[in-house]
């Protein structure tokens, strides 16, 4: 039915010209078909007619038969992605030119399908063009169980995954790229762009299956190595708090930063906090740091970013309060008067930093008190190394231990 079609669109454009109407737009190829089991044996004998079809996202890949030129009853659709126009997740629209029949058919693997070899077959068509659709970002699981394996032939699909706060890590194989029935939440943990406590939104694109996949420990969690796999996926975004990204944090009671009131988002290092009445979580490239207030003295402190030994190590310095309270005591040194203090809870590479001393952690519980007389660092869990700037000596305090940087 498609040659009358393109006859009357010939001579309608024959009678515009006679009647001086100029050359008339050539008509449209008509549709072939829908669907991705939809083929071209309706068309045999149509030699050079083309048509088009349309292969909606998500498709499922039919039988095919040849390379480049294909039999007529091979599903279009299949045969455009088995020649790289289109993709399974995207679909899109394809046009095809029919052809006379061949003596043989010669098989393939392309872009992840298989298409068979067959002999003399009566008639055949070849992919003349091709639109990409684009099916966007779809929806892919709700929590940390949810893997990636119902996607494996979607190549270059994105997929969304929700995972709840607190969720339960659970498998995964390989690092950065990881096998598809891995765990997509706890692979996004493993990566940095959500932390397990905390959870998050994650998308990730399907990859093509590796030969091997190698495991590492990340962010505290631990991924394994495995062999050969079919398929793959990558988790997309920035790692939180990655190197040169600014912290992420979240805010519970009454918060400020920078003066303002503050309850999540990115805070800019050097920026000045206040957690008198509140908590504020930070998600760092050194790692995930808690800070509280306590006994209702003042919890104010900046936040800079300096390096160990190569390595970033998150410092808050401890701001405000009124010290001129010591002076007006008859012997300020021995003057135990709390001005200021903060309670920090933190695994990675932290510091807090008062008048006379400084705390360095690397997993811990502690609280940093600035008093009339010194500095006091009490330890609830882990181990702190404190720096005493007035002796220049560091001293390691252990969990139910104290230590007072005095003040001379």
């Amino acid at each position: 039915m498609g040659r009358p079609v393109l006859l009357l669109a010939a001579s309608v454009a024959a009678a515009l010209s006679l009647a001086g109407g100029g050359a008339a737009r050539p008509a449209a190829d008509p549709p072939g078909g829908s669907g991705w089991t939809a083929d071209a044996a309706a068309f045999r004998g149509q030699n050079g007619a083309h048509y088009v079809y349309t292969c909606p996202f998500y498709g499922t890949a039919d039988s095919i038969w040849g390379t480049d030129v294909y039999t007529d009853d091979s599903s279009v659709c299949t045969a455009a992605v088995h020649a790289g126009l289109i993709t399974l997740a995207g679909g899109g629209s394809v046009t095809i030119e029919i052809r006379p029949g061949q003596s043989s058919y010669t098989g393939s693997t392309r872009n992840g399908i298989t298409s068979s070899s067959y002999p003399s077959w009566g008639g055949s068509y070849v992919l003349v063009g091709a639109t990409r659709g684009d099916p966007g970002v779809g929806t892919g699981g709700s929590d940390w169980s949810a893997t990636a394996a119902r996607f494996r032939t979607f190549i270059g699909a994105r997929f969304a995954y929700t995972c709840p706060a607190g969720g339960t890590p659970a498998n995964i194989w390989g690092t950065d790229i990881y096998t598809d029935d891995s765990s997509v939440c706890t692979a996004a943990a493993h990566v940095g762009v959500i932390r397990q406590a905390s959870g998050g939104s994650v998308t990730i694109e399907m990859r093509d299956g590796q030969a091997s996949y190698t495991g590492s420990t990340r962010n505290g969690i631990t991924s394994s190595s495995y062999p050969q796999w079919d398929a793959s996926f990558v988790v997309l975004g920035t790692p939180l708090g990655g190197p040169g990204q600014p912290p992420q944090a979240t805010a519970t009671g009454t918060v400020t930063v920078n003066g303002a009131p503050f309850t999540g988002g990115t805070v800019a290092y050097n920026s000045r906090g206040d957690v008198t009445k509140g908590a504020l979580t930070l998600t760092t490239e050194a790692g995930d740091l808690t800070v509280t207030g306590a006994g209702g003295l003042v919890a104010a402190f900046q936040i800079v970013r300096s390096s160990e030994a190569g390595q970033t190590v998150v410092e808050l310095r401890l701001t405000g309060g009124d010290f001129a309270s010591c002076t007006r005591r008859l012997a300020a040194t021995g003057n135990s008067k709390k001005i200021r203090q903060l309670w920090g809870t933190a695994s990675g590479r932290f510091r807090t930093r008062g008048r006379y001393a400084s705390a360095t952690v690397r997993g811990t519980r502690w609280l940093t008190t600035d008093r009339c007389d010194g500095t006091l660092t009490q330890v609830r869990e882990g181990r702190v190394a404190v720096r005493d700037f007035v002796k220049q000596k560091t001293v390691v305090v252990s969990p139910g231990q104290s230590y007072l940087a005095r003040k001379r």
